[in-house]
Parts: C-alpha cells; structure tokens; sequence
C-alpha cells in the first residue's frame, strides 16, 4: 500500500470512528430514563424554577470527576453486597467544594435508603433528597470553565432582578455521560430556592 492509500485507510477508520461515537452518544441521550419535574414557571430565556420530588442518591467525592464519576457507575454496575444493576437515572448531580468534587447519581425511584444494595466501598453514601424547588438554567456543549461562569452569572442576575432567596451552592445537572460529544451535551447551574 502507498503513503497515500495509508493514510486515506487511516482517515477512514478515524472517520468511522468519531461516527460511532456521535451515534452512540445519540442513542444514550434519547434512550436514557430522566428524573421527572415539575416547571412552576420561567424567569428568562432557558431559566426555570421547578419543584422536584423526593429522590434517593449515591454520592461520592473525589479529587476528579472522572474518578468520581467511575466510582459511582461501578456501584449502579453491580459493584454492591447484592451484585446488583442499577438502571442508570440522568441527570447526574455535581459541586465543587475547594478542588474536591462532589458526585450523586439519582437511583431510580423504586429504591429508598433502606431498600438501595449496600456499597462495597466506603467513599459511596446513599442519601435521601427531599423534595425541593430549583432554579435552573440550561445550556448545551461543555461544562467547563468560562461557559460555566457565564451560566452562572446570568442565573444571578435573574435572581437578584426576581428577589429569589436561594438555599445552599449552585450545583451543575449534566444528562449525558462525560463520553457524549460536547456538541450533543445538555447540561444546566442549579441552585435551590426558597
């Protein structure tokens, strides 16, 4: 084969590649079940404030999402005293808190704190969240960096300008795994109101 069909193979395989990726991230966004709310109503462009149900979570921390978010997906995985598998719920819930990143997946809602398997490892808590009401604005693409400050900055504002008492930090709500194409990302800040 020469330099030329070479690279032309390459790029072909790169190509199916990152078209097997897309589509799978596709599928694993329009497939996956979600955590129902309830929209009380909207303060602006692509912000709402809903009231959510009682939940029960796994949560970790870590000093890395990834690790954090691998710890979690091993327990729903069947890495629990019961071997048993989870049904993955989106979105997933996190925080950082001076460099430490905090984690919760949402378990589905047949499973309280007393009936949820029991975690081999002891960096897993399983918490019950009570019902409450958010505030949340949504966006697409990465959560990272600039893009989440801004997002931040416009919640603010509409709070400041609605006179919303909020309870706790912002917290970002991802619904799709970190392997998603950026382009096909959703994600929202989120902060509890009173």
């Amino acid at each position: 084969m020469d330099k030329g069909g070479a690279i032309f193979a390459l790029l072909t395989v790169f190509a199916v590649m990152l078209g097997s990726w897309f589509f799978a991230g596709v599928h694993v966004s329009m497939t996956a079940e979600k955590i129902e709310y309830r929209v009380l109503y909207k303060l602006g462009e692509n912000i709402e404030v809903r009231e959510y149900g009682e939940m029960t979570t796994a949560s970790t921390s870590s000093n890395d999402i990834d690790d954090a978010f691998f710890i979690l997906s091993s327990y729903i995985s069947g890495k629990n005293a019961e071997k048993k598998k989870i049904d993955m719920i989106y979105p997933v819930i996190t925080f950082e808190d001076e460099n430490v990143v905090n984690m919760s997946f949402i378990l589905p809602e047949t499973y309280s704190v007393n009936d949820t398997p029991v975690s081999v490892n002891p960096a897993i808590s399983i918490q019950s969240v009570p019902e409450r009401k958010v505030v949340a604005i949504k966006f697409s693409g990465s959560a990272k960096g600039e893009i989440l400050e801004t997002k931040r900055s416009a919640l603010i504002l509409q709070l400041d300008e609605n006179n919303i008492t909020t309870k706790g930090d912002f917290f970002l709500i991802s619904y799709n795994p970190p392997w998603v194409p950026p382009a096909l990302m959703r994600n929202e800040i989120a902060i509890e109101v009173a």
